[in-house]
C-alpha cells in the first residue's frame, strides 16, 4: 500500500470527523466522543498480536503486512481527527468566553476539563504506540524466518521518509492551526521531512529546533524510489516503518503542545 503523506485531509470523514463541536454541551458529555470511539476502535485492531498458526507462507505474510499497513493508516487518520476535534474544542471554549462575559468565570474550569480529556487521549495513544512496537518486532522476527536476511536488509536500506522543499519562507507552528504559537521558521528552498497532519497541514522536520506544523501546500514533494522494487514482501515490510514513525511524531508533537494549548488565564 503506497504511503500518502499529504492526502489525509479528506479522509478525516472516514475517521468519524463529525462537524466541529459546539462550545457547550450537556454536563458530562464529551464533545469529541465520536472521534474517541473511532480512535479506540482503530487502535484496538493493533492491540492484539498478529493472528497466525505456525510459520506463514510468503504470500500469507505479505497479506498480513498489507492488513497491518491499512490498520496503521486507519489509526493515524482517526488520531488526526481526534486531535483536530480537541483543538477545535479549545478554540470554541475561548470564543464562547470572549463573546459572553458571563462565561469568562468558567473558562479556567472548562479548559481544565478539556486538558484532562486530551491527556486521556494521549495516554491511549501511548498505549497504542507500545502495542504497535510489539507487533512490529513480532512481524520483523517472522519476516526474518520467512525471508532470511530481511532484518539486515531493511536496516541497511531504511526507506526514505517523505521529503520536500519549502516553496517560500514559512512559519512552523505548535499545532496544525494558522494561529497556533510559532516554533520556528524555514527559509524558501529548505529541504524537510514531512509527516501527515490534519486540516491541510503537514508536520515538518527541517532539522534540530525546526519542527512544527505548516500548510502542506507550501512544500513541493521530492520523488523517492520505491524500496525493494521487485521484492513485494520486503517492500511491504519497509513501507510499514513510515506510518509507525508518523504516529510517534504526531503523538510527540501533541504532548509538547499541551502546556501552551491549555493556558487557563483569563
Amino acid at each position: 500500500m503506497p504511503y500518502r503523506p499529504l492526502a489525509l485531509g479528506a479522509a478525516l470523514l472516514l475517521a468519524g470527523c463529525v462537524p466541529a463541536p459546539q462550545a457547550t454541551a450537556p454536563a458530562g458529555e464529551d464533545l469529541c466522543g465520536p472521534q474517541v470511539v473511532v480512535f479506540v476502535n482503530a487502535a484496538d485492531l493493533l492491540s492484539q498480536p498478529p493472528r497466525r498458526a505456525g510459520l506463514p507462507t510468503p504470500a500469507e505474510l505479505a497479506a498480513e503486512l498489507e492488513r497491518e499497513n491499512a490498520a496503521l493508516e486507519r489509526m493515524q487518520i482517526a488520531f488526526d481527527a481526534l486531535l483536530y476535534c480537541r483543538w477545535t474544542e479549545v478554540r470554541l471554549i475561548r470564543a464562547d468566553a470572549a463573546a459572553e462575559p458571563a462565561a469568562r468565570a468558567t473558562l479556567p474550569a472548562r479548559l481544565a476539563g478539556a486538558e484532562s480529556r486530551m491527556r486521556r487521549d494521549l495516554a491511549r495513544a501511548g498505549t497504542a504506540r507500545g502495542a504497535i512496537d510489539q507487533r512490529a518486532a513480532r512481524l520483523e522476527a517472522t519476516l526474518e524466518q520467512v525471508s532470511p536476511g530481511s532484518r539486515t536488509a531493511l536496516r541497511a536500506a531504511r526507506p526514505a521518509v517523505p521529503r520536500a522543499v519549502a516553496s517560500a519562507p514559512i512559519v512552523l507552528r505548535l499545532r496544525p492551526e494558522p494561529d497556533a504559537p510559532p516554533t520556528g521558521r524555514v527559509a524558501g528552498g529548505t529541504e524537510a521531512i514531512l509527516w501527515p497532519a490534519p486540516a491541510g497541514f503537514a508536520l515538518v522536520d527541517a532539522g534540530p529546533q525546526l519542527r512544527g506544523y505548516a500548510p502542506s501546500g507550501a512544500f513541493t514533494l521530492l520523488p523517492a524510489p520505491a524500496p525493494f522494487a521487485g521484492d513485494r514482501l520486503r517492500s511491504l515490510a519497509a513501507t510499514n516503518i513510515a506510518p509507525r514513525e508518523t504516529f510517534t511524531e504526531a503523538l510527540n508533537m501533541a504532548e509538547r503542545g499541551l502546556p501552551q494549548g491549555f493556558e487557563r488565564g483569563s
